[in-house]
C-alpha cells in the first residue's frame, strides 16, 4: 500500500476487545483463536468493519499482554483444544485426559473473570498430553517440519522456554553463567541436540498449532469483509527471549518509563530496556521488519504502542526506583564548557548536578546530631565542616543506596526511613549528567534545593540554555523517526496506527501525517485542557487520519465512566447534549412512538449509552473503534453485575484482576440478538457516511 493510498483511509466502525475476554460455546473458558470466527460474523451484522485485539503474544506467567517473552511466539493459552488434531481421539481413548479436560471446562467457564495463573497451568498440562499423543506422527509431518524451518526465531524461543522451565520461570539474568551469556552458535547447537528435541519440539509444536489456528481465524475474519486490527507493543520485556539471546539490540543499562507528570508525580519506570537504535540502523532495521511481516499474516491494521518511542523514549539509569533521573533518549546535552561559559564555575556546576544532603535530612530518624551524621557517613562525603554532604563515588542510584550496610546505627525500621529519604535526596538536582561532562535539565528541576538558590539572572541564562537545546531536541527526535518509519512503514501494506496520547512533540503530527499513520483520540480525554471549564474539542475538529473511540483498555469503560467520573460526563453532556438532542430512533430504541428519556439524567442508562455512542459517531476520524463492553452498553441484559468487572485493566497495579476481562454471554448468545445488532449498525452507518473534513487535530 502506498503512502498516498493510506491518506485516504475508508470510514469504518469497529469494535476493540481482548482475545481472552470472548466467549464461545467452543471456547468456554477463555477466548481462543477461533473464537474470532463467530465473533467475526456477529460483527458483520451489526455494520462493523474493524476487530482490534490487544497483543496476543506468550506472556509466560504475566496476565499482561504488554509483558511478553518473545516479539513472535503467540501465546498457547488462545489454543482451542477442541480443534487440536487428535483431540477427539484423545478424549475418547484417555480417560484421564477426558477428566482432566471436563474439570478444566467446569472449573473455568462460568467465572467473571478468567483465573490466569490456573488457567494458564490447567491449559499446559492439557496441550502436554496432546502432545505426547501427536509426537510420534510430526517427524514424518512435512507441514510442520517446513512451517519449523522458516521460523528463523523459533529455536531461541524453546530453548528459551527449556531454560525458563529448567530455572523455575526465574528471570534469565539469574540463571548460570553459560545459560545467560548464550550464542547464536550455542543455541543451535542445543536446538540439533538429540537429547532435548522432545523437550524443544514441544514448544515448536506449541507455536505450529497456535499459528495454524490463528491464521484461520484471520483468514475467517478477512473472509468476512473485517480488518482484523493487532497491538505491536514497542517495548520488550527485560525477561524475554528477545532480549536473551539478542542483547546487541537493546540497552541494559537504561529503562523505559515516562516522564512525571501531575498523575505520576515521579513519573513511571516501566523496568523494560530500551533498544539500541544504531545496531537496528546498521542492520536495516531488520528485526523490527521481521516482527511486522509475522504481523501481517494476521492482521490488515496495526497499533504501534506507545509511539513516542519511535521519536524518543523516557530512559531511566537501571537501578532507579523511579522515573525522575531520567532523559530523553536520544537527546542533546550541554557540554561542561557551555555551562561554564554562561558564567556558571566549577563549583557551581558541582552545585547544581550534584545532590548536596542537609545533616537534618535524616536527624528526625535517628536520635542526636552525631548519630545523623554516623548514618549520613554510610551513604556520603561531608563537605569540609559544614553541615552539607555529597553522596559517595560508588553512590550512583536508588539500588546503590539500598544496598549500602547501615551496620548497627539503625533498626530495620529507621533504616528504611533513612533510605527512602536518601532516595529522595538523590533526585535533588538541577542537571542530570547523561554521560560524564553532558548535562540535560532534570525534568522536575524548577523545584529542587540547586535552582531555587539561583539569582534571577543565573536561572535566565540556564533556561536560554535549555531552550536551544529543545530546539535541537524536536529535530533529533523527528529525524530518528523519519529513519525507522523509512525502512518500517513501507514493508508491509498493514494500516498503522498510533497510540499517541497526550504527546506534546511539535514534530509528531506531521512526521505521522506524512507516513499515514493513524492518531488515536479518546473523546473523554480530548479536551481543550488549557481553557476556562476544559471544554471538550468538537467532534469536526477530530483529523480524519485517526482513529477515535469512547475508552481504551486502561480507562474505565462506559458505564463506570458515567456514574464514577461525574464531572467527566457531566461536561460532556454540557457540551455534546445540544448537537444529540433527537438521536435516532433506530438506534436508540426498538420501534416505538415514545420519546426517549434524556440521556443525561441521573445513572447510567441504556439512552446515556445511546447519545455517547451517537456522539462518538459524528466524530471526523476515519475509524471509530470502541470497545465491546461500550458497544454492549446499549442494553442491560449484557451489563456485568459489576461496572468495575467490565474493565480491563487498572494502571499502575498489578492484581489478578486486571487483563482477565470476559464478556458476560456467548459470541452465540449475542449472535441472535437482532435488536442489538440493528441499534450498533444504524450508529455504524451514521459515522461511515460522514462527510467531514480536518480543520486541526486535536492534541
Amino acid at each position: 500500500m502506498t503512502r498516498e493510498t493510506k491518506q485516504n483511509i475508508r470510514r469504518l466502525t469497529g469494535v476493540a476487545v481482548p482475545l481472552g475476554a470472548l466467549r464461545t460455546e467452543q471456547s468456554p473458558a477463555v477466548g481462543e483463536f477461533a473464537a474470532l470466527v463467530p465473533f467475526a460474523r456477529w460483527a458483520k451484522k451489526a455494520g462493523l468493519g474493524v476487530i482490534q485485539l490487544l497483543p496476543v503474544l506468550d506472556t509466560g506467567t504475566q496476565s499482561s499482554p504488554y509483558s511478553s517473552l518473545s516479539a513472535f511466539a503467540l501465546h498457547p493459552l488462545y489454543i482451542s483444544l477442541a480443534q487440536v488434531a487428535g483431540f477427539d481421539r484423545l478424549y475418547g481413548r484417555n480417560a484421564a485426559f477426558a477428566a482432566l479436560y471436563d474439570d478444566f471446562v467446569a472449573r473455568h467457564k462460568d467465572a467473571a473473570r478468567f483465573d490466569y495463573a490456573r488457567l494458564n497451568a490447567d491449559k499446559h498440562r492439557l496441550l502436554e498430553m496432546l502432545y505426547r499423543a501427536a509426537s510420534p506422527a510430526l517427524d514424518g509431518d512435512a507441514d510442520f517440519a517446513a512451517w519449523v524451518a522458516a521460523q528463523e526465531w523459533l529455536p531461541a524461543y524453546c530453548v528459551y522456554k527449556s531454560l525458563k522451565n529448567a530455572y523455575m520461570q526465574a528471570t534469565w539474568k539469574g540463571w548460570g553463567k553459560k545459560d545467560r551469556r548464550i550464542t547464536a552458535q550455542e543455541i543451535d547447537r542445543r536446538w540439533h541436540d538429540d537429547d532435548l528435541h522432545d523437550e524443544l519440539y514441544f514448544f515448536a509444536w506449541e507455536q505450529y498449532v497456535a499459528h495454524r489456528q490463528f491464521a484461520a481465524a484471520a483468514d475467517a475474519v478477512r473472509a468476512e469483509g473485517i480488518i482484523l486490527k493487532g497491538d505491536l507493543p514497542i517495548l520488550m520485556n527485560d525477561d524475554s527471549c528477545d532480549a536473551w539471546s539478542r542483547p546487541d539490540l537493546f540497552n541494559q543499562k537504561l529503562r523505559a518509563g515516562s516522564p512525571p507528570d501531575g498523575p505520576n508525580p515521579t513519573g513511571q519506570n516501566w523496568g523494560f530496556p530500551t533498544y539500541n537504535w544504531k545496531r537496528h540502523e546498521a542492520d536495516g532495521f531488520a528485526w523490527w521488519k521481521m516482527r511486522l511481516a509475522a504481523a501481517e499474516r494476521f492482521y490488515g491494521a496495526y497499533r504501534l504502542d506507545h509511539i513516542l518511542g519511535f521519536f524518543r523514549i523516557w530512559a531511566v539509569p537501571e537501578g532507579e526506583d523511579t522515573a525522575e533521573l531520567g532523559h530523553a533518549d536520544p537527546c542533546a546535552t550541554l557540554s561542561r564548557r557551555e555551562i561554564l561559559l554562561a558564567g556558571f564555575d566549577a563549583d557551581r556546576l558541582r552545585w547544581l548536578s550534584e545532590p548536596h544532603i542537609p545533616t537534618h535530612a535524616v536527624r528526625g530518624l535517628v536520635r542526636t546530631d552525631a548519630e545523623a551524621a554516623a548514618v549520613l557517613g554510610c551513604f556520603c562525603d561531608r563537605i569540609g565542616k559544614e553541615e552539607l554532604w555529597r553522596f559517595k563515588d560508588g553512590i550512583a542510584t536508588a539500588a546503590d543506596i539500598y544496598r549500602a550496610d547501615l551496620g548497627a546505627l539503625a533498626d530495620a525500621q529507621a533504616a528504611d526511613g533513612i533510605r527512602r529519604a536518601l532516595s529522595r535526596w538523590l533526585k535533588n538536582r538541577a542537571l542530570v549528567a547523561v554521560r560524564p561532562g553532558a548535562f540535560v535539565p532534570l525534568w522536575q528541576y524548577a523545584g529542587t534545593q540547586a535552582w531555587s538558590s539561583l539569582s534571577d539572572d543565573e536561572q535566565s541564562r540556564l533556561r536560554a540554555l535549555f531552550d536551544k537545546l529543545n530546539a535541537k531536541n524536536e529535530k533529533r527526535w523527528q529525524a530518528q523517526a523519519e529513519r525507522i518509519f523509512d525502512a518500517l512503514i513501507p514493508s508491509t501494506a498493514m494500516i498503522p496506527c498510533g497510540e499517541d496520547l497526550g504527546v506534546g512533540l511539535a514534530c509528531l503530527a506531521p512526521v505521522m501525517e506524512r507516513y499515514g499513520i493513524l492518531h488515536l483520540n479518546v473523546l473523554r480525554w480530548t479536551r481543550d485542557w488549557g481553557a476556562d471549564g476544559q471544554p471538550y474539542i468538537p467532534l469536526a475538529d477530530y483529523c480524519p487520519l485517526g482513529v477515535a473511540t469512547t475508552s481504551v483498555h486502561d480507562s474505565s469503560a462506559l458505564r463506570q465512566w458515567w456514574d464514577e467520573e461525574r464531572d467527566s460526563a457531566r461536561a460532556f453532556c454540557r457540551d455534546f447534549a445540544p448537537a444529540a438532542e433527537t438521536p435516532a430512533p433506530s438506534a436508540t430504541q426498538d420501534g416505538g412512538a415514545d420519546e426517549p428519556p434524556e440521556p443525561c439524567d441521573g445513572a447510567f442508562s441504556p439512552e446515556a449509552a445511546a447519545f455517547v455512542l451517537e456522539t462518538a459517531a459524528q466524530t471526523a476520524s476515519a475509524w471509530l473503534i470502541n470497545p465491546l463492553q461500550d458497544w454492549l452498553a446499549l442494553d442491560p441484559a449484557y451489563w456485568q453485575q459489576d461496572a468495575r468487572d467490565e474493565r480491563v485493566n487498572v494502571p499502575g497495579t498489578v492484581s489478578p484482576f486486571n487483563w482477565t476481562h470476559r464478556m458476560s454471554v456467548t459470541v452465540e448468545t449475542l449472535a441472535k440478538d437482532e435488536s442489538l445488532a440493528r441499534r450498533i449498525k444504524a450508529i455504524a452507518r451514521a459515522h461511515d457516511r460522514q462527510q467531514a473534513s480536518c480543520r486541526r487535530a486535536p492534541r
